[in-house]
């Protein structure tokens, strides 16, 4: 048996005991008033003991949620921040495939330049007439296009992932986006630190630059 429910079983004899007064002794009444007395306070001292306990034990479940709570929002912090890193690096991999087909595309905008230019000659033997045929240009503007589609199509994953090119030509120069790779003089009425050429194309996100952009700078 508990100590609280013996204290209440010997508060429940001492009344029935008291009820019985009538034949008792003035001072057996007397002794029955202290030992009343003593349990009453033995009963506050438990009742105190009781509610400590009680608060220490709430204060241990309140410690713990709070460290519950602050473990899973560590987590959820963690997992959001590998989800970031991992989403950076897919991201980062797409870069020079996507350097490699601007590449690709502006040397065939720049071949298909000389060829129209060479196609206008008149001095053209048969061979080369084959060659700047407009079956072969219609070939090779067909692949370009192709490119082009692949191009966009990763620009567009890109951006889903919210990936955007920086902007460079004709913008000041901004050391928290571009990277000066070289100058050159600055041209009549144009501002100086104003990006002339871009070198290599940056990328940024919300979350900041994900590629500097290489730029060449007017003095």
């Amino acid at each position: 048996m508990s100590e609280r429910r013996k204290v209440w079983a010997a508060l429940a004899d001492l009344l029935q005991r008291a009820d019985n007064r009538n034949a008792a002794a003035p001072e057996k009444i007397r002794d029955l008033e202290n030992e009343v007395r003593k349990l009453g306070k033995a009963q506050f001292k438990a009742n105190t003991l009781m509610e400590d306990q009680i608060a220490q034990w709430e204060r241990i479940l309140a410690l713990g949620q709070a460290a519950q709570e602050q473990n899973e929002a560590l987590a959820a912090a963690l997992q959001q921040q590998q989800q970031i890193s991992f989403n950076q690096q897919m991201l980062n991999a797409l870069l020079p495939t996507l350097d490699s087909l601007e590449q690709a595309i502006n040397s065939g905008q720049n071949y298909l330049q000389k060829r129209d230019r060479v196609a206008q000659s008149p001095t053209l033997t048969p061979a080369q007439a084959i060659i700047v045929s407009p079956a072969d240009r219609a070939m090779l503007a067909g692949w370009l296009n192709g490119l082009r589609l692949v191009h966009e199509r990763l620009l567009a994953v890109l951006a889903a992932g919210g990936v955007t090119p920086i902007p460079t030509i004709g913008k000041p120069f901004d050391p928290f986006r571009h990277k000066a790779v070289a100058t050159i003089p600055t041209p009549e009425g144009t501002p100086p630190n104003t990006i002339a050429q871009e070198e290599q194309r940056g990328y940024e996100t919300t979350d900041g630059v994900l590629r500097y952009a290489e730029v060449v700078v007017y003095r």
